[in-house]
């Protein structure tokens, strides 16, 4: 019995032994465990995947993509767009081209508006008529830049039987055979650039007037203003300045002379010009009647 009480508190000293040490021991971090560990500061190579770059082309000196036709790389003409022109301008037609350096255009300019000619006419070959087969020439293609060919054409619009306030066509074609076209459309106005027009004078019963007017067109608009000259063979004399007044044909002048600032004559010399630019003028000479003592009467300045 002696022996088995030793024994006993043998074993309660024990196990108290082991729970003590269980209670002071901390318990290992989540996921890592428990014991001496050495870390290393060193961070692990990265496996490094190599970068594919497209390298923006070099920007050339002219848009490219903009001067040729989006598409399927067919043959091309192009007519640049043409600016409003006066009659007695020289128009630049111009455009570029995918037909090379050294080949020909054919280029045609002819009315809108198809209209007969008169019989007593006479066929002129380089006419803009459509009675006349139009105004007909041909260009060489130049070299130009991004590899497209240039071509240009210039018209004297007071040749060739061009009408004001009339819209043309122009036609560009080539190629042989792979033929290609293109036309556009552009017009001329009937007041030629920098002058001064003069109507054939108009009576007005009932302010016992006569009335003159005319259009202006010498790039001042409302900003201009013209000096009237008006002279009889009597001897009589009206001189004013006028203003440019618009509306929707454009800027004109008119002016209202009382007959009894004139009268007695037999005819009337009448000088309008421009107070910005003297040069700009016209003159005409009217009869009693308001009949221009010329024919056929021309309404515009030299």
């Amino acid at each position: 019995m002696i022996v088995s009480r030793e024994f006993f508190s043998f074993m309660v000293i024990v196990i108290s032994s082991i729970m003590v040490a269980g209670c002071t021991l901390s318990p290992s971090a989540p996921g890592i465990p428990a014991g001496n560990m050495t870390v290393s500061t060193t961070p692990a190579p990265l496996s490094v995947i190599p970068l594919i770059t497209n390298l923006a082309p070099v920007q050339l000196s002219e848009d490219c993509n903009r001067t040729i036709p989006s598409g399927n790389g067919e043959p091309f003409i192009l007519i640049n767009p043409i600016s409003h022109h006066y009659i007695g301008d020289t128009i630049t037609f111009d455009g570029v081209t995918s037909l090379p350096a050294g080949e020909t255009i054919s280029l045609v300019i002819f009315e809108a508006v198809y209209h007969s000619c008169p019989k007593s006419q006479i066929a002129i070959d380089d006419s803009v008529r459509h009675c006349h087969s139009g105004l007909r020439d041909t260009v060489v293609v130049s070299s130009g830049n991004c590899g497209i060919g240039t071509w240009s054409w210039e018209v004297n619009t007071s040749q060739h039987d061009f009408v004001k306030d009339q819209g043309y066509f122009i036609s560009a074609s080539g190629g042989g055979d792979r033929f290609v076209e293109n036309t556009s459309f552009f017009t001329v106005s009937g007041i030629p650039k920098s002058n001064i027009t003069l109507n054939l004078p108009e009576n007005d019963p009932h302010e016992n007037a006569i009335r003159f007017s005319g259009q202006v067109n010498n790039g001042n608009g409302q900003n201009e203003t013209l000096h009237l000259t008006i002279s009889s063979d009597s001897g009589k004399q009206v001189s004013c300045t006028i203003p440019v007044s618009h509306d929707e044909t454009g800027y004109y002048w008119n002016y209202s002379l009382k007959k009894s600032d004139i009268v007695p004559y037999n005819f009337l010399t009448v000088n309008v010009s421009s107070a910005t630019s003297p040069e700009i003028s016209i003159e005409r000479i009217f009869l009693y009647n308001n009949e221009p003592v010329y024919y056929p009467y021309d309404p515009y300045g030299p």
